[in-house]
């Protein structure tokens, strides 16, 4: 299972993102270290405003390509904010 998101920073910028473990992978873009991704150290990540599961690699490269490539796409697809720091504890309690 992979996950493609849209994450919206404090700035209103967007980045997008996929991968196959979205827990560990939004951890890592909030705690600034070198394993999140660059663009989000330098717009702190605030919303998690889209989220898509996808059955296989290919797929999430799909749509986060399509999201990337086509504005008017990446706007239908933003949707109610989540505040990305309450969704890792979701993810977590969840886990437990």
């Amino acid at each position: 299972m992979y996950y493609v998101y849209i994450i919206e920073t404090e700035d209103g910028t967007y980045y997008t993102g996929i991968t196959n473990n979205l827990l560990r992978r939004l951890k890592e873009h909030t705690s600034g270290s070198g394993r999140g991704a660059a663009y989000l150290r330098m717009h702190k990540p605030k919303y998690l405003v889209f989220l898509s599961e996808c059955e296989d690699r290919g797929e999430a490269q799909s749509l986060e390509y399509r999201i990337k490539r086509d504005q008017k796409f990446k706007q239908s697809l933003i949707g109610p904010r989540r505040d990305i720091r309450e969704v890792i504890e979701t993810e977590e309690s969840y886990l437990s």
